[in-house]
């Protein structure tokens, strides 16, 4: 087995995942929680505990994956030492993390889901999953042998509420801020000072939002208009 606290310093959250028993890990969370990076730990001690293995991080489009999870794991590596020894190269043109064992980790995005009925994989990661098509996910979910983990800001339902929680072998890991010891506390009062209800219950809590879009967004339901 790999040690990880010679690898890299991690959260609680490294480890709610890591234990999981479940094929599918959701990390609902608001911003800052540190979802994306212990994700991205993980997947890296996955690919070096076995080889040969295939790890897919999967976002909206490749902007999107540019500034999150692909920025998250040069930033891993480039952090550790031991790291740069089991991946010695970093191919920028293809975004792909080639182990010395013969794993990889790729960084793609899928335009559509006969594109993403391409390639099969040990592990997949959806990143920012709201904004990847459900038909999409469940292409590449049903082409990954091992473990799935998913992750994403709850700024309202989607197809992860409605498919995925209520099945047995998925598991709802919940995480906000405050739970990450290596935000400054600048950092910290600046999430809990967001003074908009609904985006201090998304962002600071990572709790599931209102629908957003809409010109009145909040309202009640009347059976009848008043005199």
């Amino acid at each position: 087995m790999i040690d990880e606290g010679k690898l890299f310093d991690v959260l609680p959250l490294y480890y709610a995942n890591m234990n999981s028993t479940k094929r599918t890990k959701v990390n609902q969370g608001g911003t800052s929680s540190g979802k994306t990076y212990s994700i991205m730990q993980l997947l890296f001690v996955k690919a070096m505990e076995v080889s040969n293995q295939i790890v897919t991080v999967v976002g909206q489009d490749i902007p999107n994956l540019k500034k999150g999870a692909y920025r998250d794991a040069k930033t891993i590596r480039n952090q550790s030492t031991e790291l740069q020894l089991w991946f010695p190269k970093v191919n920028e043109g293809e975004r792909l993390f080639r182990c010395i064992n013969g794993s990889v980790i790729e960084f793609t995005s899928y335009k559509d889901m006969q594109d993403a009925k391409s390639g099969k994989r040990d592990y997949l990661f959806v990143n920012e999953a709201n904004g990847v098509p459900f038909d999409i996910f469940w292409q590449l979910y049903m082409r990954t042998r091992k473990e799935v983990f998913i992750d994403y800001n709850p700024s309202a339902r989607f197809w992860v509420h409605e498919k995925l929680l209520n099945r047995y072998d998925v598991q709802l890991i919940l995480s906000d801020h405050r739970q990450n010891r290596f935000l400054s506390q600048q950092q910290h009062d600046m999430i809990e000072g967001i003074d908009d209800y609904e985006l201090w219950k998304v962002y600071a809590r990572g709790a599931t939002g209102a629908i957003t879009g809409l010109v009145f967004p909040r309202f009640n339901v009347v059976d009848a208009l008043p005199p």
